[in-house]
């Protein structure tokens, strides 16, 4: 298991965590905006759980998000339901458009070749979930393992084939 974040506060508390579990975590501090995040290194799983990742014209964030997750391997994505972001947007300092969202994941999966969206639904948050928001939105997209003959080539000419991380 690898935990990444921006915050080495957040990182912290991972590393508490883990230890009162007794279980091992790889700890990455990155910012999913950076050059080459995540390196080649690929996940059957990548979870983003209520990410702040600020958006750039080139969605780098995102892409980085995806070029994480192996062949068979699963994205999964939550975040606030948007209209309830919108009916607290005077009353916060955050401001949700500043950052991405469900629907440029959409986008940027809809624009690649080799990923199926398997949920992407509103869902009542469980009770007693401390947030003054009531939904989420939920999107679980698995990237294929076959990548069609043409991408494949190109990725091979790039040098971008990335390694699949072994469960240990």
């Amino acid at each position: 298991v690898t935990a990444s974040d921006i915050s080495a506060r957040a990182l912290e508390r991972v590393a508490a965590a883990s230890r009162l579990r007794g279980v091992s975590v790889e700890q990455l501090q990155v910012d999913a905006n950076a050059l080459d995040a995540f390196g080649p290194e690929q996940y059957d799983l990548v979870s983003a759980q209520y990410a702040s990742i600020p958006r750039t014209p080139d969605r780098r964030g995102i892409r980085n998000l995806l070029d994480a997750v192996a062949p068979g391997g699963a994205l999964l994505v939550v975040n606030h339901d948007p209209a309830a972001m919108a009916e607290v947007r005077d009353r916060q300092p955050f401001d949700p458009d500043a950052y991405v969202s469900i629907d440029e994941f959409l986008a940027v999966l809809a624009d690649s070749e080799g990923w199926q969206v398997e949920v992407n639904e509103k869902r009542p948050r469980p009770p007693g979930a401390a947030s003054h928001h009531v939904d989420d939105v939920v999107l679980r997209a698995r990237r294929l393992e076959r990548v069609p003959a043409t991408r494949a080539a190109h990725a091979h000419s790039q040098g971008s084939a990335g390694r699949r991380r072994q469960r240990t």
